[in-house]
């Protein structure tokens, strides 16, 4: 991150002072929730380094793996990972393609659906499957630290607070 958290504290501190009216508590936890976002999906992204894919092809390949039969059709995707339908049907696009890696074997499939021709099904290949289990472990391993000192109260707190926030943000 290149701008502290102290950083952030101090500009919005100032400008609450110059703005009375300004929300100061509001505005830094939705900045730090903002900076905390960017700063894991970098994270994430310095993680997956080497593998030939990003965060957004590691977590569509995710929702594949997770959906029923391994199947999932691009509007789902879309829905799952909150992209445009534009966004994912590129992001699909890709993942047929392995344009994120020069290796011939595909990760994902696309065909027709059977009963309703209009829709297009994404189905996990077995290449697919064992990517996901090469570079799971991998992951943990790379991130084990990230998440040192915080309990499992910790964690329930901080999801209990970031549901109820994203619980507004979704009415």
């Amino acid at each position: 991150m290149n701008f502290s958290r102290t950083e952030v504290t101090e500009q919005l501190t100032s400008l609450a002072e110059k703005l009375p009216e300004y929300p100061l508590q509001e505005a830094l936890t939705a900045r730090l929730v903002r900076l905390t976002a960017e700063s894991m999906s970098e994270n994430l992204n310095q993680c997956l380094k080497g593998t030939g894919i990003n965060e957004n092809m590691w977590l569509s390949l995710l929702a594949v793996y997770l959906s029923p039969d391994q199947e999932i059709m691009p509007s789902r995707l879309s829905d799952i990972l909150n992209l445009t339908r534009t966004s994912a049907t590129r992001l699909s696009d890709e993942m047929v393609a392995n344009k994120w890696v020069t290796r011939p074997n595909k990760w994902v499939t696309r065909r027709i659906n059977e009963y309703d021709r209009r829709q297009i099904v994404l189905s996990l290949t077995k290449e697919g499957e064992k990517l996901i289990k090469q570079i799971q472990p991998m992951l943990n391993e790379k991130r084990s630290g990230l998440w040192t000192g915080f309990s499992e109260k910790d964690h329930r707190e901080l999801q209990r607070l970031l549901g109820k926030l994203l619980d507004k943000l979704n009415k």
